[in-house]
């Protein structure tokens, strides 16, 4: 099994962790050219795009831009912890020393020329980011659908602390000469690569990137499959007073730069809907036509919740090779103050991303996968009264109400499979590309520890006792008709034992005048004179060769698999009378991590 112990060591980490960030991984990307036009002196420019190159002096190479300043309005002074509301400073030639050197993607920057010119960035979409500090002066960009006329007052009208600031002069722009000229807000049409400064009345902080807000289900700035088809979500939410027609098209990637791999095709999407007409939730995966659009009610959040369709983008084994695809989030065709927009107000972009090896990594089953249980089934109880028939230990009954709960599987690299009670997912930072599994709250601390900026997250199963993994044996993982079982004992005294009360110190199986062991050694099966008793619990899971609500589609035994649970529990109501529990059982893969961490060593 490749269970194994995490030696880490912090200072070779921090090094191989500096060296990476330093060389982007191939292929991991979807590509697109923003192109901004600048006139002689300064400009106030918002980067849509994560470059593929961050230097300031390839970012900017055109030697006709001699500064660029960065309005790092987040940054915090090393000293104080404060904020520096000041800016960042590159420059070309003139002998100052610069204070940064790399660009980020969504920021806003001034950029001085000596004459008119056009630079052209290429990299991937940058997820926007509309905080904004209410009652200061802000860099703003704004992510206005390119061909549209709508003004700024228009993009920001449902942003109350802007419009209450209306009545000062406080909405700036940075032309030739001077970077705190008004422009009138009424009719200044809203260009997608143009910065301006904004100061809004209020305190505190807000977010506003316009009438539609955006969000992904990750800390990531693209929907990624690598290693599993499970679907994934952005969430789109109209923060407008009135129904919104939401505008999906797809855009082709551009070619990657050199050594960033290959782009093979467009990602095939297929979307998720929820059908009850078998009388329970099941979910159906139709195939995406584009451009897509649909509704969203006023104030509402439309999830737009995908998976590739595998089927229609054949392996590609080549290294760096991907599927790359472009998603253009926009409001086109709403109908605005009861005039129809063709092209909306606003254009947002999302890159998504396919492995080209995915299809033929998703029939290796090591990683972790995730589920659930419903019981249905039970064998016949002890009855209480006069009639006491013969126990039935196999005949299983309907049972009223079906039973539900979480089950964690892992799979190891060598096929060893492993139910357990809880897993850390571990990132040593929102930037890593790749997760830690845990098996405990101590490993978990511990590895916090280590990494102080890690993000970790308890998955855990309420079914199961505190305990190590359990290993299941008798077939292979997802494999019809394979039956994998295990046994443990949850003993007389341990806390999770049903017969053991916290607040009741004599169900320890010892006599109450002497505080001796009863007749038999303590913890036996049986009546006797005991407290509580040993349990021992069967797992079995049997995997299904069809799934039986037809949900997964051609991902079913790839990365949705199950079958049937059976659970035999024995101890509860006296020696030779078990209670016998069946279902169904579901799981999901949702990491491709083939190793268990059990101890971090400093």
């Amino acid at each position: 099994m490749s269970i194994r112990k995490m030696r880490l060591r912090a200072a070779l980490s921090a090094v191989f962790l500096a060296i990476a960030s330093l060389f982007p991984l191939a292929g991991r990307a979807q590509w697109m050219e923003q192109s901004i036009s600048l006139q002689a002196g300064w400009n106030a420019i918002y980067l849509k795009v994560n470059p593929a190159e961050t230097e300031c002096a390839k970012v900017f190479s055109d030697t006709k831009i001699t500064q660029v300043s960065w309005w790092n309005r987040d940054r915090l002074d090393d000293g104080t912890g404060s904020a520096v509301t000041d800016f960042c400073n590159w420059y070309r030639n003139n002998g100052e020393p610069s204070t940064f050197g790399r660009v980020i993607g969504g920021k806003r920057y001034l950029v001085k020329t000596t004459a008119a010119t056009t630079i052209k960035i290429k990299g991937t979409p940058a997820i926007p980011n509309g905080k904004i500090y209410l009652g200061e002066l802000n860099l703003v960009g704004v992510d206005a659908s390119p061909y549209s006329s709508s003004d700024y007052t228009t993009y920001y009208e449902y942003f109350t602390p802007f419009l209450s600031s209306l009545t000062s002069p406080y909405f700036y722009s940075v032309n030739t000469s001077n970077a705190s000229v008004v422009m009138s807000v009424n009719t200044k049409v809203t260009v997608p690569s143009q910065a301006i400064w904004l100061t809004t009345t209020g305190e505190g902080e807000a977010t506003y990137m316009g009438p539609l807000q955006l969000s992904l289900d990750s800390s990531a700035a693209v929907m990624a499959w690598t290693s599993t088809a499970v679907a994934r979500s952005l969430l789109i939410k109209n923060v407008t007073s009135s129904t919104r027609k939401i505008t999906i098209k797809r855009e082709a990637s551009l070619a990657p730069p050199t050594g960033q791999g290959t782009s093979v095709g467009n990602v095939e999407l297929m979307i998720e809907s929820i059908d009850m007409s078998s009388g329970f939730a099941k979910r159906v995966y139709t195939p995406i036509t584009f451009p897509f659009t649909t509704n969203v009610a006023a104030g509402a959040t439309f999830e737009f919740r995908v998976r590739p369709n595998l089927s229609k983008m054949p392996v590609k084994t080549t290294p760096g090779a991907a599927y790359q695809s472009i998603l253009a989030i926009s409001d086109a065709g709403s109908v605005i103050d009861g005039v129809t927009r063709a092209q909306g107000t606003c254009l947002y972009r999302v890159g998504t991303r396919v492995d080209g090896a995915l299809a033929a990594s998703e029939t290796n089953p090591a990683g972790l996968w995730v589920g659930t249980v419903v019981l249905g089934q039970v064998n016949r109880a002890k009855t209480l009264g006069s009639a006491q028939p013969e126990w039935d230990a196999e005949a299983l009954m309907t049972a009223p109400h079906p039973f539900q709960f979480r089950l964690i599987v892992h799979v190891a690299d060598d096929g060893t499979v492993n139910v357990l009670k809880e897993v850390f997912t571990a990132m040593k930072s929102p930037a890593a590309s790749g997760s830690d599994l845990l098996t405990d709250r101590d490993t978990a601390i511990a590895y916090r520890g280590l990494y102080p900026n890690a993000t970790i997250r308890r998955t855990a199963s309420a079914n199961y006792p505190f305990m190590k993994p359990l290993t299941l044996k008798g077939g292979d993982f997802m494999t019809a008709g394979a039956e994998l079982s295990a046994t443990f004992t949850q003993a007389y005294d341990d806390k999770t034992n049903p017969f053991v009360h916290a607040f009741h110190p004599q169900h320890d199986n010892l006599a109450f005048n002497n505080k001796k062991p009863s007749k038999k050694e303590s913890g036996d099966e049986g009546y006797g004179e005991y407290e509580s008793w040993g349990v021992t619990r069967t797992v079995t899971l049997k995997f299904l060769a069809d799934d039986p609500s037809a949900a997964a589609g051609d991902s079913w035994n790839r990365t949705v698999t199950g079958g049937e649970y059976t659970e035999r529990v024995q101890g509860l109501i006296g020696q030779g009378k078990p209670i016998i529990t069946r279902g169904i059982f579901r799981l999901t893969k949702v990491n491709d991590a083939a190793d268990l961490t059990t101890q971090v060593i400093h």
